[in-house]
């Protein structure tokens, strides 16, 4: 009787996570950028969108979008940092665009942000970003996203994709 007693309370300790990581979830990766930092760099932020803007081509019904779909951005990324480790809690829920964008240091500096790369699961399938599933109670790790410079020289502030 003792030892059925001993086996009913024991809970494990194994591979459960704690009750402080059973009420946090979120995505964690890397941000590694190509290129050089410009000058005109106001700050750079990981940003995760609820949808992707498929078939938005004109700049302002982007921004609106962008505005709206908006589920949380991360801590200013230092300049010239070369690698960046973040972590975002989010709620549960299926995510579909995870990306870095850069902010110029100008005024209304919101109409220049653009996008510097976004999280592809498959980096040679690029048609569209991999959606990211976070699920209760746990951090959805290796999130990665190469944020490449080069990508400001594009005329749209984001990656226009069918």
């Amino acid at each position: 009787m003792g030892m059925l007693l001993i086996i009913s309370c024991y809970k494990g300790h194994g591979l459960s996570p704690s009750a402080e990581e059973r009420d946090t979830s979120g995505i964690r990766g890397m941000v590694t950028f190509n290129g050089t930092w410009p000058d005109s760099t106001k700050e750079v932020r990981v940003a995760v969108l609820k949808k992707y803007p498929q078939g938005i081509a004109d700049t302002d019904s982007l921004l609106a979008f962008v505005v709206t779909n908006l589920v949380a951005y991360g801590d200013t990324i230092p300049r010239f940092s070369e690698q960046y480790e973040y972590e975002l809690p989010l709620e549960p829920d299926i995510y579909a665009w995870v990306l870095v964008i850069w902010f110029p240091d100008i005024p209304l500096y919101f109409f220049g942000v653009k996008e510097l790369g976004a999280y592809y699961k498959n980096p040679l399938d690029v048609e569209f970003p991999t959606p990211v599933n976070v699920v209760p109670g746990m951090v959805t790790e290796g999130i990665d996203i190469i944020a490449d410079f080069a990508n400001l020289n594009r005329e749209t502030p984001f990656f226009k994709r069918r």
